[in-house]
């Protein structure tokens, strides 16, 4: 139910995957649902977020994508017109940087809409030339998902470092999942070293998954440690929804690992985790993937994909992981065998730095920092733009 008193916050996410980015946006506006904002969501509608915001009561605004200005690099555009037929929004939270050209035009006149950025990747290149300098300066604030993306912000948008944030992934510290509540019997499986990577619903390249399968298959020949390895495919959706299911059935049937894949449909991934005995990312759209920290957080080793942000996570917390460079089955397969061999090592040192890594990544510390930044944002639009 809507409430008339209440400021409205619409999140713009056009998407019909479920990656870090799309858990980020469902967990800031489940944060601000239960603080009384009123939530619109602009997503397609046939996606997995929409249908999880959907069972909320939040409302869902379909996204309509058309052809804006082809003469600039933000191609995307939303229009705004049908969101305010329904109420006059306060804050607009993005989680597309490719549609920032077309809110910042339709938010020229809307002087008391406060504009919100989440970035969660690299800014290819300088945009700081004269046609972009009025875009950049609308957004109210930036919101980098990872620390290591702060310096790329200020030399590329030359935003004020006052309207760059970072509070970390706001990942909580969930308890170790019951045996009876998972998808699957793990007891069954006590005697294997199991290592667990997330299979998106828009996965659409098996290069990523290969790897992973070429690596179990030379562990298994090889069982280091004398421990035979399980790889465990997690997804929040039906495997048979995922368009590449038969390619990789058929991969785990010409490297005859039909034995050694399982394959579990859960929504409570975080609770399958404390279960496995190693994390692997895999996708090579994420900086660092929010599954990963949260294995770390459950004392659970990982490897990462190779890219500057997971570097130095490894180095910041060393010994906890190690990174592989995607696509490359012998080294993962190396990497992955020296956790077997070094397991109780890596356990150790997630355990040392557990805390640490928590404090960062606070859910607590997040929820607090996210919502004061929503009333900072509004309060600063009233000021600058009051009635004299």
């Amino acid at each position: 139910m809507v409430n008339k008193y209440a400021r409205n916050i619409l999140y713009l996410l056009p998407t019909r995957d479920w990656s870090t980015k799309e858990r980020f946006a469902f967990r800031d506006m489940m944060l601000a649902k239960k603080h009384g904002y009123n939530i619109y969501l602009c997503t397609y509608e046939d996606s997995f977020l929409a249908k999880i915001a959907a069972d909320l009561e939040i409302i869902i605004v379909p996204f309509k994508e058309h052809f804006f200005n082809r003469l600039t690099i933000f191609h995307k555009h939303y229009s705004l017109a049908q969101i305010n037929k329904l109420a006059h929004i306060d804050i607009v939270h993005c989680y597309d940087f490719n549609l920032l050209f077309s809110l910042s035009v339709q938010l020229k006149t809307e002087n008391l809409t406060a504009l919100v950025i989440t970035q969660d990747h690299v800014i290819d290149k300088p945009l700081q030339r004269f046609w972009y300098r009025a875009l950049i300066s609308r957004i109210d604030s930036l919101i980098m998902v990872n620390k290591n993306l702060k310096q790329d912000a200020v030399g590329n948008l030359g935003l004020p470092l006052k309207k760059i944030e970072y509070f970390g992934m706001g990942l909580k510290l969930e308890t170790p999942s019951e045996p009876e509540t998972l998808a699957i019997n793990f007891e069954l499986y006590k005697d294997y070293f199991l290592a667990g990577t997330y299979v998106s619903p828009e996965v659409s390249d098996l290069s990523t998954l290969t790897p992973l399968l070429s690596a179990l298959k030379v562990l298994n020949e090889k069982i280091p440690g004398g421990k035979k390895s399980k790889l465990v495919f997690i997804s929040a959706v039906a495997f048979q929804e995922i368009g590449i299911l038969a390619e990789i059935m058929q991969q785990v049937k010409d490297q005859e690992l039909q034995e050694d894949v399982l394959f579990v449909t859960t929504q409570d991934i975080v609770g399958v985790v404390s279960c496995l005995s190693l994390w692997i990312s895999s996708c090579p759209k994420e900086l660092v993937e929010d599954f990963a920290i949260s294995a770390l957080m459950q004392e659970v080793p990982a490897i990462f994909a190779r890219n500057f942000c997971t570097k130095d996570i490894i180095e910041e917390y060393e010994g906890v992981g190690e990174t592989y460079k995607l696509y490359d089955a012998r080294e993962l397969r190396d990497k992955w065998e020296k956790v077997i061999l070094g397991n109780a090592v890596f356990k150790q040192k997630t355990r040392l730095y557990k805390y640490f890594i928590e404090k960062e990544h606070s859910y607590k510390t997040y929820k607090v920092q996210l919502l004061n930044l929503y009333t900072r944002t509004v309060q600063r639009r009233a000021r600058l733009f009051r009635k004299v």
